[in-house]
């Protein structure tokens, strides 16, 4: 069936680069554009008019982690700084003494939720790393996003204790690596590819030698991507140098574990020597602003661009508003360079579209193009802090929010219409993620102590 949408703006794409369509229309027939211009000239099935709002092709967030965003940025660790080792890791993956905080049903319903809230700010595509990828895809399955995903795996992980970064022992056996190998075979190319599923080593630091050359050799056999962090504290910088002698790019890249079908995330604490060997072998960086700036750090996003590395963005455990984060991404980068041309309107548009299609390895998402994927975003553009506008895409990039995005469509089929998910019960994920959390922050408080609140309770004032 052929569906057109009636637009007052688009924001297409000519095969070079995105362009701007006043009074423009797309049509898409099953999951694919098959027109972008001015007036189709075919009969087709379904009209649906969204005029005089803005179309934009569905945006991609490429590092995320939807298991631990519900739990650690509600009210845990938030001015608290870098808190990796005191607790992120320990929540989520446990200590020698601990188990992992959410398992079963609670890892299930924190992730819908946040697959839910990626979604309400248009983003059609995700790359998740967790080590419950099953119920991210799952999630994912329901709610109609498209998904990549890893299933994160190590051998040693690390946690704080009394204000010291501690290595356990590492394992000999790593049965992560051969449950990523499972999710792999079972949901290759699910439901019409929407579903991918790569390799997903969590750091160097916490994977032994033979587990990474394991995973670059596997990753080669299946024809697979793989995501990982690289540099994303300075306790990695220094463990891998005492353990190698050398960074941990360096040392990656001396055993030919780095190219275009990785991705990873972060690489804060790098050197000139680091950055050479990135864009010789043609890596992908994800760069997920809000956490740096909510830390107190920052990652050299304008360096790569500069030096050819391909970056892209991702929200990593914070709250899902996509927009906020290109914004984020694009004023911390002119604040850092102190240049207000260090990452252009244009420039973050691409990372979350162009180049992040690229990261994935596809040309035919990022875009609103024939024969590209039908995933399609409305913005409403007729609200007091879009209106007027001069230029529809620094209108959206500077002024718009999740709250504008009112029409999401992924392979095709609306997921998200009249700023309502008609896929799932809403309410129903939320309600059930509140009660986990809640449950768990109680757990976490009387065993390991969160941080207080900033008011105090009381019954009366």
């Amino acid at each position: 069936m052929k569906t057109k949408i009636l637009g007052g703006e688009i924001i297409a794409f000519d095969g070079k680069n995105h362009v701007w369509i006043e009074g423009g229309e797309v049509v898409y027939e099953g999951d694919r554009i098959v027109f972008a211009g001015e007036s189709y000239p075919g009969p087709v099935e379904k009209t649906i008019d969204v005029r005089p709002k803005l179309i934009i092709p569905g945006l991609i967030n490429v590092h995320t982690h939807s298991l631990t965003a519900p739990l650690l940025y509600r009210g845990i660790s938030e001015d608290e700084g870098w808190v990796l080792y005191k607790y992120l890791l320990p929540i989520r993956y446990g200590t020698p003494s601990t188990p992992p905080y959410a398992k079963g049903e609670d890892a299930y319903f924190l992730s819908r939720l946040t697959i839910l809230d990626i979604l309400r700010s248009g983003v059609t595509t995700v790359f998740e790393q967790t080590d419950n990828l099953e119920d991210p895809i799952k999630a994912a399955l329901d709610l109609g996003i498209r998904l990549y995903g890893c299933h994160a795996y190590f051998n040693s992980m690390p946690f704080e204790k009394s204000g010291e970064v501690i290595y356990p022992p590492a394992k000999d056996v790593c049965p992560g690596f051969d449950e990523n190998l499972r999710l792999i075979k079972e949901y290759r190319d699910a439901d019409n590819g929407r579903i991918k599923v790569w390799l997903g080593p969590h750091a160097p630091d916490t994977c032994s030698p033979d587990l990474l050359q394991e995973t670059r050799r596997k990753a080669n056999e299946l024809k697979v991507g793989i995501g990982t962090h690289i540099c994303q504290s300075l306790t990695e910088v220094n463990e891998i140098k005492k353990r190698f002698r050398k960074t941990p790019v360096g040392y990656l890249g001396d055993m030919n574990f780095w190219g275009k079908d990785v991705i990873a995330a972060h690489a804060i604490h790098t050197t000139s020597s680091d950055v050479a060997i990135l864009a010789r072998d043609g890596m992908n960086v994800a760069h997920c602003a809000s956490s740096y700036v909510k830390s107190g750090i920052h990652a050299p996003l304008a360096r790569y661009r500069r030096a050819g590395i391909n970056v892209v963005l991702g929200t990593d455990q914070n709250p899902m508003d996509f927009l906020d984060e290109m914004r984020l991404a694009m004023f911390s980068s002119k604040l850092n360079e102190d240049d207000p041309k260090a990452l252009t309107v244009l420039d973050v548009f691409n990372l979350v579209t162009l180049k992040a299609a690229q990261a994935l390895g596809r040309e035919d998402i990022g875009r609103i193009a024939p024969g590209a994927k039908a995933d399609l975003v409305v913005i409403d553009t007729r609200r007091s802090h879009l209106c007027p506008h001069r230029d529809p895409l620094k209108a959206l990039v500077y002024h718009a929010n999740r709250n504008d995005v009112e029409m999401v469509i992924v392979n095709g089929k609306i997921v998200m219409e009249s700023r309502k998910i008609v896929t799932v019960d809403e309410e129903e994920i939320i309600s059930r993620a509140e009660e986990t959390a809640r449950r768990l922050w109680r757990k976490a408080d009387a065993e390991f102590g969160l941080p207080k609140f900033l008011l105090e309770k009381t019954g009366k004032v």
